[in-house]
């Protein structure tokens, strides 16, 4: 991340800090009712759509916070499937495009993630990324590796 943005995080893990401890317990809790809640939701069948909105937001990076998602899903219960599914055919039918993308089939791009392991039995397999394939090309892991590595050598960078 930028130092300017990891400045404005500290000012905001700073401000947060000197809220009254009613104040940081209410949000604490509150924390655990929006996970109840995620799950009651599931449990009906409500349509969820993966993908943090929290633009600017302290500790959310783009990308990766993804999988932080994943992780607090699988804390309010969200079975593997269900997660996975927030990210593939959910997003498709939510925005009116289930035949252009959100499944491996025929005649849709082939945009896809590939894993090194199922995630149909552990949502946490989708951190564990063999490669990507975007717009017809392919980016290995080591790839992918050094992409992340010129980021993290130059932040900020444009």
């Amino acid at each position: 991340m930028a130092p300017e943005e990891l400045r404005t995080w500290d000012k905001s893990a700073k401000k947060f800090a000197k809220l009254p401890d009613l104040t940081r317990n209410a949000l604490h809790n509150h924390w655990s009712a929006q996970l109840r809640m995620t799950k009651t939701f599931a449990d009906a069948g409500v349509p969820m759509v993966a993908g943090t909105d929290a633009c600017g937001a302290a500790g959310v990076i783009p990308g990766f916070a993804l999988h932080d998602e994943f992780d607090h899903l699988a804390e309010a219960g969200l079975d593997p499937l269900t997660i996975l599914r927030t990210t593939t055919t959910e997003p498709a039918r939510f925005l009116g495009e289930e035949g252009r993308f959100g499944r491996v089939v025929t005649g849709m791009p082939a945009d896809l993630v590939l894993l090194d392991e199922d995630p149909l039995e552990d949502h946490t397999a989708l951190r564990e990324i063999a490669g990507v394939m975007r717009d017809g090309s392919w980016w290995s892991r080591a790839e992918l590796d050094a992409i992340l590595e010129r980021i993290a050598a130059r932040p900020g960078a444009h």
